[in-house]
């Protein structure tokens, strides 16, 4: 018997390795491809673009502007498939024979990231007119800011703010006084736009707040153990008063942790300070500062970089990425050139300073993973967050050289500019706030005019934020709101290309969707398609119920991937050519659209660089079925082996469904029938070929060959083994895991149930040495009768492998096409001879569809994919 310290002990260590995993997943979001930098005045001029005024003709001329550039980038990115290797070559190749002519198109480009000098020459020109008029709002903020800036109360509160970083004094000093600093300033900005170019102060009415010692619950058991405590937020003033003192409306409550704990849905922003340097900054002593300027700002390198400053012997490098180290630290010599700065000044280094410095970088580096685990947690408490914005403060490491000695000089007072959406991390350098003030003073300004949609807050799919802060009472006597219980979503206001199939009956006009009611598991992660599955219900245009349960699904696919809803609607429209008895086995659309500015690409396209693979905010309506492991033993054989029927058909149709998984294939209780669910990743074989960024698949129960780097590197195509091998893994995973519905632990399985591919590989073929009687005793009672069939699928499977790993190495042939003809061929020869006669209903009936279904393996050719293009591409207009 296992004694309660240890089931304490292990408990423990199992929240730990919890909260070490979802802080691997984070730190792994920060350094995906999808992460960008730019400098701080390109974020910066991107917020004022957002807070003209709507009748302002920048306003105007820029969304002009702005819409023909990314037509023009995304036919480019069209062309080239998004393939950076390509167009360099191209751009290239373009300024050898334009250097042969004596000129270079691109030679004002110095920012290597720069995703415009791919352009063409029409490109070009609309993004010099665009930048212009950004230079402009720029220029003009900064002329505006300025007498704030040099007002003698808001100088004295930054010369405070700068005390706080005297030698001795605990980070937590600086919080208070930043916020007196920042509510200071936003006070008089409130009244600051010489030209009335920009909007009026947002009804938000934001404030800085101080947070720190104060928790903020999360909304994930696995991070109850993160420290979700950013030490300043940015909030309505309607939360701030909640927080601090219900009614009094003075500022100077703010300073102070909250009397009252806030909730995520009251952030809107959230700031964290990292300690690096004790005493205060250089250029924090402001004392003797009589004037702040419109200057450029200073050359602030983006992290991981090692750029000159202000002479050829001041060199300047912020604390990288954990990936691209300045130095290790367990080494007295960094990983730069000596061509850099010289070595041997380095060595003069003792272990001791270095070790110090990696503490130092380290601490920095968790703040950034604090940072991303707020985003995260504010784009999770509902499925109407877009983005983030959050603020890091921290120091900058300053390399000095002197007569050929450098000395490591550090300095506080930076902040860095973190833009989380679905795409990724956008993030800015290093802004001095001391140093360059106005800069930070024209942040706030933009802040301060930010609406709701500019903080990310879809409204149409919000209505906690809309409850808390929009119906707030602000006096005691006063009830508090009554939230909604769901969302009432209007489809033809709040949808872009909304499509209702006629076939559906009545028409339906809005939806409820109940978002404290999940199907799937909460989503809970900072990027990607995080989809939501929730209860819904729908009404037409008179208010009537239309009585067909319905589910929503909320999710945040690719722009390039054709919408899930079209896809099924085309998918539908095959098997009423071909096999009508294929549609029960098929989704039913009720409705489908994008959520209006919902996409992720205009802010990556407005700082110029790459937004290949940019996201978009989908809703799609479908007919409720249930999770088909609601049923078991031969009613789920049967659901299952339907769902491997309609997935063969539509390969044999030329359609890839992508994405074979448990949680894909359902049943209907109505039909009594499986279906094959979830199309988001299919592909038309008759359209482009446009994957994405994307690598598709269900980890647990993908094919051990897609299990590898190659794969998720894109190296590897799916082919119809790929998906056959999930349907055997799916099968087994069943039968020894579920007990009339009810998930069981069982240790041989458990252990696919991983994001690593690695180690799901690793599992998986460990699996095939314990296909022996002790397995066999583990399976669930009502699969007793299947596990036979499911055994002699797995051995089939390891050999199939076994022969396809030789096939590779000794064909000249098209292995792909062998090896789905030889598992199809090993798939239905172990249906036929051990699934035990009559064992399921239709026994005979379903294992003839089977074969009847068998796919050709090969692509369709030219003639036959016109066909398919010209009798299909209509389908959803």
């Amino acid at each position: 018997m296992t004694s309660t310290n240890s089931k304490i002990k292990s408990d423990v260590n199992r929240q730990a390795a919890n909260v070490e995993y979802k802080l691997e997943h984070i730190r792994k979001d920060l350094e995906t491809e999808n992460s960008t930098k730019c400098s701080f005045d390109a974020i910066l001029k991107y917020f004022l673009s957002l807070v003209l005024r709507d009748d302002d003709p920048k306003k105007r001329r820029l969304d002009i502007i702005q819409k023909e550039i990314e037509v023009l980038q995304l036919k480019r990115y069209g062309e080239g498939n998004g393939d950076t290797t390509i167009r360099e070559a191209a751009v290239a190749q373009a300024d050898e024979c334009l250097k042969a002519a004596g000129s270079t198109p691109f030679e004002h480009i110095d920012d290597k990231d720069d995703d415009t000098r791919f352009g063409s020459q029409k490109e070009q020109e609309l993004i010099q007119e665009r930048d212009n008029i950004l230079d402009m709002l720029l220029h003009e903020a900064l002329e505006s800011v300025l007498p704030v800036a040099n007002s003698g109360d808001v100088i004295k509160t930054l010369e405070n703010f700068g005390t706080a970083f005297a030698k001795g004094k605990a980070e937590s000093s600086r919080y208070g006084e930043f916020v007196r600093l920042c509510n200071n300033a936003l006070r008089r900005l409130a009244y600051v736009d010489s030209k009335r170019q920009f909007r009026e102060k947002d009804r938000l009415n934001i404030r800085f707040h101080r947070n720190d010692p104060s928790h903020i619950t999360t909304h994930s058991k696995d991070m109850q153990d993160i420290h979700c405590k950013p030490d300043v937020v940015i909030t309505p003033l309607i939360a701030a008063l909640r927080a601090a003192s219900r009614g009094l409306e003075v500022d100077v409550n703010f300073d102070k942790p909250p009397r009252k704990s806030f909730e995520w849905v009251d952030i809107l922003s959230c700031q964290d300070f990292k300690l690096v340097n004790e005493g205060i900054p250089a250029e924090g002593n402001v004392a003797a500062r009589t004037f702040f300027e419109t200057t450029p700002p200073l050359p602030i390198v983006t992290e991981g970089s090692i750029s000159k400053r202000a002479s050829d012997d001041v060199f300047l490098a912020e604390n990288p990425l954990p990936s691209k180290k300045l130095w290790e630290s367990n080494s007295e010599t960094p990983t730069s050139s000596a061509s850099t700065f010289t070595s041997s000044a380095i060595v003069n280094n003792s272990k001791r300073k270095a070790t110090k410095v990696e503490m130092k970088k380290q601490q920095i580096i968790n703040g950034r993973v604090q940072c991303a685990s707020y985003a995260l947690e504010m784009m999770s408490y509902s499925a109407g967050v877009h983005h983030a914005i959050n603020l890091l403060f921290t120091g900058m490491f300053f390399l000095s050289s002197y007569n050929k000695i450098c000395m490591l000089i550090r300095t506080d007072g930076h902040v860095w500019i973190w833009y989380h959406d679905r795409q990724g991390v956008v993030q800015s350098d290093g802004l001095s706030i001391f140093a360059d003030f106005a800069r930070f003073l024209v942040l706030l300004f933009a802040f301060q005019r930010f609406r709701a949609a500019d903080w990310g807050i879809i409204r149409c799919l919000n209505p906690q934020f809309i409850d808390r802060v929009e119906n707030e009472p602000v006096s005691r006597n006063t009830q508090e709101p009554v939230p909604e219980p769901g969302i009432k979503f209007n489809l033809k206001r709040d949808l872009r290309n909304l499509c209702v199939p006629e076939d559906q009956g009545r028409k339906l006009a809005t939806v409820t969707i109940n978002v404290n009611n999940f199907l799937s598991h909460p989503p809970h992660s900072l990027s990607g398609n995080t989809t939501a599955v929730v209860l819904s219900q729908g009404f037409d245009e008179g208010g009537a119920l239309v009585p067909v349960p319905m589910v929503c699904k909320i999710y945040h696919p690719e722009v390039e991937r054709r919408h899930e809803g079209a896809t099924i609607q085309v998918v539908r429209k095959i098997a009423a050519d071909k096999d009508k008895t294929m549609l029960k086995h098929l989704p039913s659309v009720l409705f489908y659209g994008d959520v209006s500015g919902c996409t992720t690409h205009r802010i990556r396209s407005m700082i110029k660089r790459r937004w290949k693979g940019h996201r978009t905010l989908r809703i799609l309506g479908l007919r409720k079925l249930e999770e088909i492991t609601t049923v078991d033993g031969a009613d789920f054989i049967k659901a299952w082996l339907e769902t491997v029927i309609c997935h063969a058909f539509l390969w044999k149709n030329y359609v890839e469904h992508g994405d074979p998984s448990l949680s894909n294939i359902m049943y209907d209780p109505v039909d009594k029938c499986g279906v094959l669910s979830d199309f988001d990743l299919s592909l038309l074989q008759w359209e482009p070929r446009v994957i994405g960024t994307d690598r598709t698949g269900t980890v647990p129960f993908m094919a051990i060959e897609l299990l590898s780097k190659k794969y998720w590197e894109g190296k590897i195509q799916r082919f119809y083994h790929h998906e056959l091998e999930s349907f055997i893994w799916i099968l087994a995973y069943v039968c020894l895991l579920y007990d009339r519905g009810i998930r069981k632990k069982n240790e041989s399985v458990d252990s696919w149930r991983t994001s690593d591919y690695k180690i799901c590989s690793k599992e998986k073929r460990h699996f095939y040495g314990n296909l022996d009687e002790e397995l066999a005793n583990q399976v669930q009672a009502n699969y007793k009768t299947y596990w036979p069939m499911a055994e002699d699928l797995l051995l089939n499977l390891h050999i199939y492998h076994a022969e396809h790993q030789l096939q590779m190495f000794t064909s000249a042939n098209n292995e792909p096409r062998l090896a789905s003809d030889n598992l199809w061929g090993r798939f239905n020869s172990v249906l036929s001879s051990t699934l035990p006669p009559n064992s399921i209903p239709d026994q005979d009936v379903l294992l003839g569809r089977l074969k009847a279904q068998k796919p050709s393996f090969e692509p369709s050719d030219e003639n036959a994919r016109q066909k398919l293009w010209a009798k299909y591409s209509t389908v959803n207009d």
